[in-house]
């Protein structure tokens, strides 16, 4: 994980915006993220890279909410192929990373007062996306306060978010309940509450990252205690113990932060899961899409490598995973076709991209398409 503060105009110069490809910013249904949503192996790569590519999350949260985070970086550690930087109270430019901003203008604990409740934290709020707007996606987590929260509140809630939803159109605001860890009462009240957020996100169809049913499952199973006459979903045994960091174990800030990467998938574009299962994305034989020399300021070849160490390169073996002919194009970072190269038959070696003189300085998107199949990948191109 990249960790980054202060300044980053240079990087706004390369910085890859690919609205026009694949950033979907409103959903004709409502999208819950929550327990069944932490398979990434149902999650196809090339929809991971296009996150990594698209997606810029404005986050503000308190010390329950950074279980995500701390998810995130644990989920880096094990596959670097989950890439994120986040940086404090600033947007990270980093192009092929997920980018994060962590906070909100010169603070990164974000009570309610600070993001939505109050007239201060709806101006904090605005401030940090009319500042940046490469920022698409803007999350907020509670806390513990819905075990005390009226009906009342957390309208207030709703009502504030939808606000923002109204002065800021091409942000996609994610909704989240709170945590499941109260118990008695409180645990009985945050239920109720967390109930009112689910309800108006599906009948509203908003965007929904659902924190507290995520804490109460653990693999097949979910927890629950009984109040009076109500089974309450509470937090899983399995992460009690020794409160290994922001108020739970290390298993459920993992879940969270695979569940992140999923919807934010789903935000990007892809549709969900179809019950198949992608190859991990170590396999050898899964191909990606390669240029080289990268920065380029001349001819560049690209070629599709399957991962075979000694020859890389398309040959006659790829035809087992992909059709005779693959369509290669150049974009721009407005989406505009740059060059195209006649569809070529496999198998090949390479194909030389030759930047005409009216081509500037930056990164551009190389796609290879074949039916069924896209890959992408960028490449600095300095005149």
């Amino acid at each position: 994980m990249k960790n980054f503060a202060g300044s980053f105009g240079a990087i706004l110069l390369i910085f890859p915006l690919l609205v026009g490809f694949i950033i979907i910013d409103s959903f004709a249904a409502a999208l819950i993220i929550d327990h069944t949503c932490t398979d990434l192996s149902e999650v196809p790569p090339a929809w991971i890279d296009s996150v990594k590519a698209t997606c810029r999350l404005h986050y503000a949260h308190t010390s329950h909410g950074s279980q995500l985070m701390v998810g995130l970086d644990t989920l880096e550690r094990t596959d670097p192929f989950y890439d994120h930087a986040s940086g404090y109270c600033s947007l990270p430019l980093i192009p092929g990373t997920f980018c994060i901003h962590d906070g909100q203008v010169s603070d990164d604990y974000i009570s309610p007062d600070k993001y939505w409740e109050t007239a201060y934290g709806m101006n904090l709020t605005r401030t940090v996306l009319a500042g940046n707007p490469y920022i698409n996606f803007s999350m907020w987590a509670w806390c513990s306060q819905l075990n005390n929260y009226s009906a009342d509140q957390v309208q207030a809630y709703l009502d504030s978010m939808a606000q923002l939803e109204s002065e800021f159109p091409e942000v996609t605001f994610i909704y989240m309940t709170g945590n499941a860890q109260g118990l008695g009462w409180e645990g009985y009240n945050r239920w109720l509450r967390n109930n009112q957020i689910r309800d108006y996100c599906l009948s509203n169809d908003k965007v929904l990252f659902d924190f507290a049913d995520m804490d109460a499952w653990s693999g097949s199973e979910q927890h629950t205690y009984v109040y009076e006459t109500f089974m309450v979903p509470a937090e899983h045994p399995d992460y009690y113990g020794d409160d290994e960091w922001s108020h739970t174990a290390y298993a459920n800030c993992l879940n969270k932060g695979k569940a992140l990467w999923y919807g934010m998938a789903r935000l990007a574009g892809w549709e969900g899961g179809t019950g198949v299962r992608e190859e991990e994305t170590s396999t050898p034989h899964i191909p990606n899409l390669k240029v080289f020399p990268n920065p380029s300021n001349g001819v560049a070849k690209i070629y599709i490598d399957f991962g075979n160490p000694t020859t890389p390169g398309l040959y006659a073996s790829c035809c087992e995973v992909l059709p005779s002919v693959l369509e290669i194009q150049i974009y721009d970072l407005n989406g505009r076709l740059i060059s195209a190269f006649s569809p070529a038959v496999l198998p090949l070696t390479s194909v030389e991209w030759i930047p005409d003189n009216r081509i500037g300085s930056g990164v551009y998107l190389i796609t290879a398409r074949s039916t069924g199949k896209c890959f992408s990948t960028r490449i600095m191109y300095l005149k």
